[in-house]
């Protein structure tokens, strides 16, 4: 299968523009970092325009990484500590980094922001379109770049949906289903990658009615074979290579999402990344892709259409 590839950018610049958008909590590590940063700059009298122009920077650069609006690189912390000179803050200052590279989103906290449920999909849209590839895995589930709006609505509706999980009202939830839907025009965007690698397990649960799965299924075989997705199939039969612990997504190596019931994970460690990435990679040499995959939906839709 042929994969277009975009020219990436570099990672120190990937790693700003993937940053999550929303604010953190205020007692959240990454809060707690970037007032450590603007305690040790104010420390040396400059303002924060004064202190950009030492680093060579723009003054808004400084401004988003004390505000936790950036997240800050390694290297940015050091270049930080040495034109602050405070190199004796350098164990501190790289424990808070290490552990704000782990980040837990509480989506009931992030729908009570303003805009709510739908502002949350909206950013998740747009750090997918920050990143030219978007790697999916799950065991047990199909991720919602390939549902259709029956599927959504239908999965929403669940206890395990954002109304129980996340206090989203019915309004929130259509607009959220309405960004979903915007959300698939990625994958016909040239230049992106988006890797899909799921258990055959996400083709027999069923949400919703039969015909909500059906219409799913024929959606999913649709997807086999588009230029952008590599959509890949775990059949029952393959002795899976790792253990299928939850589902998580990979951007551009930099960062992680790893989505629970009632909150998600965001990893920003390069070593946690690394393994991600691994774990991606055994996963795509033992699932099935094209010619198989489209036979193994179909045969799925036969037997739920001659059980029905």
């Amino acid at each position: 299968m042929i994969m277009l590839r975009a020219t990436a950018p570099p990672a120190s610049t990937l790693r700003k523009k993937l940053m999550p958008t929303s604010s953190p909590h205020p007692g959240s590590d990454r809060a707690r970092l970037a007032t450590k940063l603007r305690e040790i700059r104010a420390t040396t009298g400059l303002s924060g325009n004064q202190f950009a122009k030492t680093l060579g920077w723009p003054q808004s650069r400084v401004s988003k990484i004390e505000t936790a609006a950036q997240f800050p690189t390694g290297e940015d912390v050091t270049r930080w500590l040495a034109a602050a000179d405070a190199v004796t803050e350098e164990d501190v200052v790289t424990e808070l980094l290490k552990r704000a590279r782990v980040e837990s989103v509480s989506f009931r906290q992030e729908f009570r922001k303003s805009g709510g449920a739908t502002a949350r999909q909206r950013s998740v849209r747009e750090l997918e379109r920050q990143a030219s590839r978007v790697a999916t895995f799950q065991p047990a589930l199909l991720p919602g770049l390939v549902q259709t709006p029956g599927f959504m609505r239908e999965l929403l509706a669940l206890p395990s949906g954002p109304a129980s999980t996340g206090g989203a009202s019915d309004a929130d939830v259509e607009h959220m289903v309405a960004v979903r839907i915007e959300r698939q025009s990625q994958l016909y965007e040239p230049g992106r990658a988006m890797p899909i690698v799921i258990g055959e397990a996400a083709l027999w649960i069923r949400i919703g009615d039969l015909e909500t799965q059906l219409g799913q299924l024929d959606r999913l075989r649709s997807l086999v074979g588009l230029r952008t997705v590599d959509l890949r199939i775990m059949p029952f039969s393959t002795a899976m290579p790792i253990a299928p612990l939850h589902g998580f997504r990979i951007h551009d190596s930099d960062l992680v999402i790893v989505e629970m019931f009632a909150s998600e994970h965001l990893i920003m460690d390069p070593g946690e990344i690394a393994v991600y990435e691994h774990m991606f990679s055994q996963l795509q040499a033992e699932a099935v892709a094209g010619d198989e995959a489209a036979q193994l939906i179909q045969s799925v839709t036969r037997r739920l259409s001659d059980e029905s």
